[in-house]
């Protein structure tokens, strides 16, 4: 299914709502970190309605919402989402051990997972293109 992720930009970056699932919020310093972060909140939130038994509900339809006076100067996006844990998928990495402990112990002392630290690192490379030439 897809549901609208409405951004609204201000000083901080860009803020995100769910209209359909009022809860679940999120956010980014730019728009692409903030469209990466919809992504895996809607999914991570979804997941969790299913697994608790409830029913995704309908999605609105994003023109409707663009026209509502409270979303004016909002920007909508779709965002897909299965519901079901298949937004997310495990894969397997191999890397040297020492840089795999440092990544550890800088997990351990911000308290972040290295998925999450992977994620950001990898939005990072993106974003400041460190493989250009």
């Amino acid at each position: 299914m897809q549901y609208v992720a409405l951004f609204e930009e201000d000083r901080r970056g860009f803020s995100v709502t769910f209209p359909d699932f009022p809860d679940c919020t999120t956010f980014g310093e730019d728009l692409d970190e903030a469209v990466d972060n919809a992504h895996e909140a809607l999914a991570m939130f979804a997941e969790e309605l299913v697994e608790a038994g409830q029913l995704l509900p309908t999605p609105t339809n994003k023109k409707d919402l663009l026209a509502q006076p409270e979303n004016k100067g909002k920007k909508g996006i779709n965002i897909s989402v299965e519901g079901d844990g298949s937004d997310f998928e495990e894969f397997e990495m191999v890397m040297h051990v020492h840089l795999l402990a440092r990544i550890e112990k800088y997990c351990r002392e911000y308290g972040v997972s290295p998925a999450d630290f992977l994620a950001a690192a990898a939005r990072l490379a993106i974003k400041t293109d460190v493989f250009a030439d």
